[in-house]
Order: structure tokens, then C-alpha cells, then sequence
């Protein structure tokens, strides 16, 4: 349990500290923003050190308020009792305007609350619950497991979810402020699109980055359920292996061996706790039946080029980071996204629900001729199989016949795909 007087000095702290921090401005930010005119809880989750708390501190600076970051040692007794006096402190703040006239008028001079890391605060959902009609509330977290399973029963059609992602290659572009060409494309692919990593240009700090994710999101984080005990060099193990085999094929079976695990359970276990805190994503190859494609081999995914460096060498395999990033553009805007494959394979096949759309196969250079043909034979394989228009994405200009489309990567990047489902970041469902 924590004193009224700790919460409110607490608070007084993060209010200085955060006024003098200069902030980065994410393509995220005003959709953000406009939602602060709702009722709904506004959640942002994303994998961390992707930017999450620099969106909130924009808005903090710009509209005042009480924030609060549960990662802070003064709050590691927080306790369910500690929100009624948090709740005191907010509505303390009731009547205080921001300089914004218009968002004062919108949000009807409810004050604000920005919760801060809470995924790890239990009981957080339902003080939303009962005090979100009082104060408009921002909250952010590093698993995606925010609003499911338990927390999503408080919470039933009363939020409103925008995903953080590393930065995007035009952000990366403006961060650094470069044009749009190969060099800038490969700088890209070595760095990654993590603020801090950007802006320094110290790759190094991505290995401290994937451990505080291991031990706290992972590791840490009692509110993920598991049917037996986390063993640390084991997800460790798995993660840096996947890690380091973006775009290859695996299977639980042959991953079981390699971390000395006895069951496939287990090890599922395992790779939907590193997803769950962002660190990968899971590509399932194509099938028209659910059940088949559960059977088929599958494909993993960083959630940044980054991360990619910790089991290689920095030099190695542009391929296989064009493709990871290629991949995380495409998540932004579409949620189907597959592998096809029999005698011949096509990286990305973009999907409605199970309806194929488009194909897409990266390459870093297509320069070798038999490179080429393997890829262009593909595309055209699947593309007359589905009769759904293809395209190969390249770092450098290479020959396609007219019924494959051909796109520098450099300048894929700098757009979303036309056909894409979801608004940049915002998830489509709401908690209901």
C-alpha cells in the first residue's frame, strides 16, 4: 500500500520530468490524439523501447493531466487500495485546462490519466471500468495480452487499441533526415527502427532491449498463463534461434530438441509468450482449411530488423532482413497475410479472411539470372493458380515480364498498400 503523499510527489516528479523531455512525433500520434475526444480508455500496446510513452508524453505536454509509469520503484507496492487515492489525485485535477480550447471543449473537462506500463498492476481494468466515464483515461503496455482473456471482461466495448510499431521507414527517413534511396533503405536494415537505436546509431543497445523484454514482459509477467514452469535459458534459447531465422521454415517438433524441452505444448507455450510481448509474429503457411494449415511447417518474423543481429554476424543476409521488413510493412495494413507453397514457394500472399488478393516476393538482388526466374516462376505459378495479380520487390532494378509487377523496395516502403484493411495502427476490433 502506498500513501496518498507518495502518489501525489510521485506524480509532481513525472510532471517536471516529463515537461522538459523532448518528444518524438510518430504517424500514430494523431490518430491518438483525436480519440482523447471519446469515452472509451485509450490503450496503446507495442513491444517496448518502440515509442509508446514518447506518444503519451506528447500528449501530456500538450494537454496536462496526471501520469504515472508503474515501472517506477516509489510503486512497487501498488496495491487496489492505492487506486481509489490515485483516483482522488486525478479528479483533483478536474477544472484545470489545458491551453487547448477546442480539446477542452470536446473531452468536457474531464481530467486525464496516463497509466504507463500497467500490464504487470492487477485489478488496473476494473478501476477503469468504474472511473473512465469520470476522467479520460490513456493506458499503455507491452503485451498484447492487454485486453484479452481476464482483462477483457472489465473492459467490454469501453476502449479503443492503437498498436506502437519500431519506426517505419519514412519515419526513419524524417528521424535522420534522409531522402529515399538504397543507401538510406540499407542503413535501415541494419539499424532497425527502434527511436533510441535511430537516433544514436547504436545497434548495441538492441541486445539490452531483447533482454529487459526476456526477463520483464516474459519472464516477469505473472498475468501469463503457462501449464508449467518458465524455464529462462529456454525461452532465451528459442527466441534468439527464431530471431536469427527470420523467414524460415519451423516446426514446434524440430524447436522442442533444440531446447531441450520434452513436450510440443510446451514449447507453443513458449512462442506465443514471445509473441504476446511483441518480440515476433508467426506467419502460418496457406491453406483453405484452419486445421491444415495448424499441420503445415510455419514462418517467424522480428518485430524489428534489429533484433535479427543478435545470433548473426552484422553483415549477413540482406535477403532475409528486406523480407522481415517487408513483412512488418505489410502487418500495418493487412491482418491475412500467408506463405504459399508446393513445388514452388511465394513469400506473402495477401488475403481477405481466406480469399487471396495479391502475391509478393522479396529479394534483396535479383542480379543472378536463375535468382530471377525461381522468382518470377513462382509469382507466376501462384498468380495463375489464384488469378490474383503479383509482385516482386527488389533493393535494386531488375527485368519482370508485364504480368509481374516490379517495385524498388526503397520506394514500396514509403507507402501502404491501397487494398489494406486497417487504419495506420488502430486495430480494428474493439474489446466487445
Amino acid at each position: 500500500m502506498i500513501s496518498r503523499e507518495v502518489l501525489e510527489d510521485v506524480a509532481a516528479g513525472w510532471r517536471d520530468n516529463i515537461a522538459g523531455e523532448p518528444v518524438i512525433h510518430r504517424d500514430i500520434s494523431p490518430a491518438v490524439e483525436k480519440n482523447l475526444a471519446q469515452e472509451e480508455v485509450t490503450v496503446i500496446k507495442g513491444v517496448r523501447r518502440s515509442g509508446k510513452t514518447f506518444i503519451v508524453y506528447e500528449l501530456f505536454q500538450k494537454y496536462g493531466g496526471v501520469y504515472v509509469n508503474f515501472e517506477d520503484e516509489r510503486l512497487s507496492g501498488f496495491s487496489n487500495e492505492d487506486f481509489e487515492k490515485l483516483y482522488d489525485i486525478v479528479m483533483a485535477e478536474k477544472g484545470k485546462t489545458s491551453e487547448n480550447a477546442e480539446l477542452n471543449k470536446k473531452i468536457e473537462a474531464r481530467p486525464l490519466l496516463y497509466m504507463d506500463e500497467v500490464q504487470n498492476i492487477a485489478g488496473w481494468e476494473k478501476f477503469a471500468h468504474r472511473a473512465h466515464r469520470k476522467m479520460k483515461m490513456v493506458v499503455t503496455g507491452s503485451n498484447s495480452s492487454l485486453l484479452s482473456s481476464d482483462y477483457a471482461t472489465a473492459l467490454v466495448g469501453r476502449t479503443k487499441s492503437f498498436t506502437v510499431h519500431p519506426l517505419s521507414y519514412p519515419e526513419f527517413l524524417r528521424f535522420k533526415n534522409y531522402g529515399a534511396e538504397r543507401r538510406s533503405l540499407m542503413e535501415y536494415m541494419k539499424l532497425g527502427g527502434f527511436p533510441r537505436i535511430v537516433l544514436g546509431s547504436d545497434i548495441s543497445l538492441a541486445n539490452e532491449y531483447f533482454d529487459t523484454i526476456i526477463y520483464k514482459d516474459i519472464l516477469g509477467n505473472k498475468n501469463l498463463k503457462t501449464s508449467g514452469p518458465r524455464h529462462p535459458d529456454a525461452i532465451k534459447k528459442l527466441a534468439v534461434y527464431l530471431l536469427s531465422n527470420v523467414g524460415k521454415e519451423f516446426s514446434y517438433n524440430s524447436l522442442k530438441s533444440l531446447c531441450g524441452l520434452k513436450h510440443d505444448q510446451t514449447i507453443k507455450e513458449y512462442v506465443a509468450l514471445l509473441k504476446d510481448a511483441f518480440l515476433l509474429d508467426i506467419l502460418n503457411r496457406f491453406a483453405p482449411s484452419l486445421k491444415t494449415q495448424e499441420s503445415y511447417q510455419k514462418k517467424v518474423y522480428s518485430v524489428d530488423p534489429a533484433f535479427i543481429n543478435l545470433g548473426k554476424r552484422r553483415d549477413e543476409d540482406y535477403g532475409r532482413r528486406l523480407e522481415n521488413i517487408i513483412y512488418g510493412h505489410l502487418k500495418i495494413s493487412w491482418d491475412d497475410i500467408y506463405f504459399v507453397k508446393d513445388e514452388k514457394e511465394v513469400d506473402f500472399m495477401l488475403c481477405s479472411g481466406l480469399e487471396p488478393k495479391k502475391l509478393i516476393n522479396v529479394t534483396y538482388d535479383a542480379g543472378n539470372e536463375g535468382t530471377l526466374q525461381r522468382e518470377i516462376a513462382s509469382l507466376n505459378h501462384f498468380s495463375t493458380r489464384f488469378k490474383i495479380p503479383a509482385e516482386l520487390i527488389a533493393a535494386y532494378p531488375c527485368p519482370t515480364p508485364p504480368e509481374i509487377g516490379f517495385r524498388l523496395a526503397h520506394r514500396y516502403l514509403l507507402k501502404q498498400e491501397q487494398e489494406g484493411e486497417k487504419i495506420l495502427g488502430q486495430d480494428n476490433s474493439r474489446c466487445d
